[in-house]
């Protein structure tokens, strides 16, 4: 069997231009040699490890002349394509659109191993923006009949919103990896009251990866990642 380790690393608009997350993304790649790595919210100019080509996708531009902010993959193996889908929608509606980025890698046997790195529409507690994001990236991956990967920052904050993934991973016949003990960022809100308002679940972590055609060897929530608001997610994955 063949294996690959992937990372979920979501980085935080305010963390990314932190200048130890350069350093961090060195000493991970040290640690524990993951093939792919996925980040939420990062910037194009950021500096990878020795061996690491990425490519970026858009979501937004800070202000008129700001940093552009957006998901990222990175990986020591080859890229045969990559492809960046802008969410239609926008947050609060006037606010920034999300992306997602496609990428496929070769595999040995002649197959694609396809990673969608997502990051999640956010602030709709009626899950409904999020659910056609999701309805959209299925649609231009569900032909595919290589290994699948879909991860990142799905914002699962409420019940009608983890619907809308546990909807997607139903259509695209895929299931969640997850480490066997708590950990990952939960959602949160300010008060009791926001939370029963918004329907607001801190049972429920924001952060998922879901996968089709592999099987999990190894899950684990990386707590000592500091780069990030959020917790990084390694996941060993294997096929035969």
């Amino acid at each position: 069997s063949t294996t690959v380790s992937l990372v979920v690393v979501p980085c935080t608009v305010h963390k990314a231009p932190d200048t130890g997350l350069p350093d961090e993304l060195r000493a991970l790649v040290e640690e524990r040699a993951p093939q792919i790595v996925a980040l939420q919210e990062a910037r194009p100019d950021l500096a990878l490890p020795d061996g690491y080509a990425g490519h970026h996708a858009t979501s937004f531009r800070r202000g008129l002349v700001g940093p552009e902010e957006g998901v990222m993959t990175i990986a020591n193996a080859p890229i045969d394509l990559a492809h960046r889908v802008r969410s239609v929608e926008r947050e609060l509606l006037v606010l920034t659109p999300k992306a997602a980025l496609i990428t496929t890698f070769p595999l040995d046997d002649g197959r694609h191993l396809c990673l969608v790195n997502v990051h999640g529409l956010n602030f709709d507690p009626s899950g409904r923006q999020l659910a056609r994001q999701l309805e959209g990236l299925r649609a231009l991956v569900e032909h595919l009949d290589g290994p699948l990967v879909i991860a990142g920052d799905f914002n699962t904050w409420n019940e009608p919103r983890m619907k809308a993934v546990l909807d997607l991973a139903a259509a695209l016949d895929l299931f969640e990896v997850f480490p066997d003990y708590p950990g990952g960022k939960k959602g949160h809100a300010p008060s009791a009251r926001v939370r029963r308002a918004l329907g607001i679940d801190r049972r429920l972590h924001l952060d998922r990866l879901y996968v089709r055609g592999l099987r999990p060897v190894h899950a684990a929530w990386l707590e000592h990642f500091e780069c990030s608001d959020h917790v990084a997610l390694l996941s060993r994955l294997a096929w035969s």
